[in-house]
């Protein structure tokens, strides 16, 4: 009886051990915090912090809070923290800030889907590279991740994970209007709060017209930020023969993906999508030199396309590509949108594009 006891007792703690250096060997994810907004509509956190724990006293990673933040798109990880998390997702994101359009300061206390997070980052992330040594496409895994939020005027907050190869929505938020925040703590040069005001009129002074207009007449566009995340059966399309590699797509909703193709089987994810903002390519001309082209959207305009067309329908993003297209040049590759009535020309809608040569896949 006492063999078997012991017997038991060896395999057990063998277990044990064997889960502990499983466990010991895994890589951990870890993440930093950052903060976005559309341009031209800054923002200044007072406090920001992202919480780890079970509760709002827990421990946190603090957001920028020493910057205007006024990213050039959506999206852009603007701002840094001062630390960073290692193996935990947040919880909990705790935020107050200054929304210098409309004059007014914003506070709200999310329960995130913490589950969701780490999901996301657990893994790490599978980014290939070209190594120069042997000349060869390696690969290493990232558990590198930033965490950033986006802040609209009327206090709407986006939740996106930023890692090297996408940038993925979590979730989206309403803040309240906060008239009790206390910017002398921010400012202790300031004697009364209300000097805020002439802070804030400074930095509108310097805004694009358009924006001031938009200021002056109550006109701000509360509702076109809403319409940015609205998503589309939007499948990419391309030919074979065009050895496509690589496919990078930036969205209007601030997400991004990139597509690695010679990489995967030339599989393309079946998924919904935001409205594209910019596409860069990698592919090979006709004498096979590899080439790679940016294309960027006008923001306004593909909005209208799509929006003709509605969520509802399957919309094939065809690519087509002259392989004939030589570098610096700014026209050979054309955008059309294929839906069951037939095909959409997206050209009035392309604001530039230029190829260039590449010499190595990444």
């Amino acid at each position: 009886m006492k063999k078997i006891f012991y017997f038991s007792i060896t395999i057990l703690l063998t277990l044990i051990l064997t889960s502990c250096q499983n466990t010991m060997k895994q890589k951990k994810y870890f993440w930093d915090a950052s903060v976005c907004t559309p341009r031209n509509y800054p923002a200044l956190i007072f406090s920001g912090h992202l919480i780890v724990g079970k509760t709002l006293n827990s421990g946190y990673v603090y957001m920028p809070f020493d910057r205007i933040i006024n990213s050039r798109h959506l999206g852009n990880n603007d701002g840094s923290s001062s630390g960073e998390a290692t193996g935990i997702a947040p919880k909990f994101l705790d935020i107050t800030w200054m929304s210098f359009t409309e004059n007014k300061s914003y506070s709200g206390v999310f329960e995130l889907d913490s589950e969701k997070i780490e999901s996301l980052m657990i893994n790490g992330n599978k980014v290939p590279f070209w190594d120069v040594k042997t000349k060869s496409i390696q690969f290493f895994t990232d558990y590198d991740f930033t965490i950033n939020t986006g802040l609209f005027p009327g206090g709407m907050v986006v939740l996106y994970v930023f890692s090297q190869s996408n940038m993925t929505i979590l979730g989206r938020y309403q803040a309240h209007e906060d008239k009790n925040v206390n910017w002398k703590v921010a400012f202790p040069n300031m004697e009364h709060n209300s000097e805020m005001d002439g802070y804030v009129a400074d930095i509108v002074s310097r805004f694009p017209q358009e924006i001031k207009d938009q200021i002056t007449n109550n006109t701000i566009p509360y509702g076109y930020w809403e319409t940015l995340f609205r998503e589309y059966h939007l499948m990419p399309l391309i030919k074979a023969e065009d050895k496509v590699e690589t496919i990078l797509i930036d969205y209007i909703n601030g997400e991004f993906e990139s597509i690695f193709l010679s990489l995967n089987g030339n599989s393309m994810p079946i998924k919904k999508r935001a409205i594209p903002r910019k596409i860069n390519i990698v592919w090979h001309d006709i004498n096979d030199v590899r080439m790679e082209t940016d294309i960027f959207f006008d923001e306004k305009k593909s909005k209208a396309i799509f929006e003709r067309i509605g969520t509802a329908e399957p919309i094939g993003f065809v690519i087509d590509i002259d392989r004939n297209t030589k570098p610096r040049e700014t026209q050979g590759l054309s955008v059309k949108l294929k839906i069951s009535s037939g095909v959409i020309d997206m050209q009035e809608a392309i604001e530039s594009q230029e190829s260039f040569t590449k010499p190595n896949p990444y």
